[in-house]
């Protein structure tokens, strides 16, 4: 069996080795670097090129944010999850603006890591549903109107994104092209006037998850 690689980073000790010893647990993941600043998580990154990085959002030298942002522009294929303390949306959607693959909350990190850890190295994304909830009640007196300029097709379309589904999974089931639905996600993010590199659909789908 094809071990996935990962990196794991986190500046509290007793959280760290409670993360590393969930992740011993999955047989088709091998650790190959533990470590506890941000700077040091990024060389790690650079030099191992992992499956996969788990780092807490708030580090010394760089923040969880900061590693995941500038692997990026490495153009590294590292699939990368983020774990806070905090609830707070701005963190939120920092992390989605540099394109994060895993929002966590420490809170119910022990029974959502596994989870989120095989939906991400299948290329799905994972929000903590505890985020999930703050996103839908932020909006839950949102205006209907915004949504009004978009075609039934691309309602459908939106309600599965807010459900995480990737263009391939979408594709599959309205029997249509993956190239089809990524036409219908640019459209839509013209329309709604969205602004942001990365994910503003995903964010803008999971605000209006409740109305949709």
């Amino acid at each position: 069996m094809k071990k996935h690689s990962a990196v794991v980073a986190d500046d509290h000790p007793i959280f760290r080795k409670g993360l590393i010893d969930i992740l011993k647990d999955l047989e088709d993941l091998e650790i190959v670097a533990e470590v506890s600043d941000g700077l040091e998580a990024y060389r790690q990154i650079l030099s191992r090129r992992p499956d996969l990085a788990i780092l807490d959002i708030e580090m010394p030298g760089l923040t969880g944010i900061d590693v995941c942002s500038k692997v990026m522009n490495e153009k590294s294929d590292t699939k990368f999850i983020v774990l806070t303390m905090h609830k707070d949306l701005d963190f939120f959607n920092d992390a989605m603006n540099v394109g994060v693959h895993g929002y966590l909350l420490k809170d119910n990190a022990i029974t959502e890591l596994i989870l989120c850890i095989k939906a991400v190295l299948k290329g799905e994304r994972f929000i903590s549903p505890g985020i999930e909830k703050q996103l839908v009640q932020k909006d839950k007196g949102a205006d209907m109107s915004v949504l009004e300029t978009l075609t039934s097709t691309e309602l459908i379309i939106l309600k599965l994104i807010a459900e995480s589904k990737t263009s391939p999974e979408i594709a599959k089931l309205l029997f249509i092209s993956a190239k089809t639905v990524e036409n219908h996600r640019s459209n839509m993010t013209k329309k709604l006037n969205l602004e942001g590199k990365n994910n503003s659909l995903l964010k803008f789908a999971m605000q209006y998850k409740g109305l949709l």
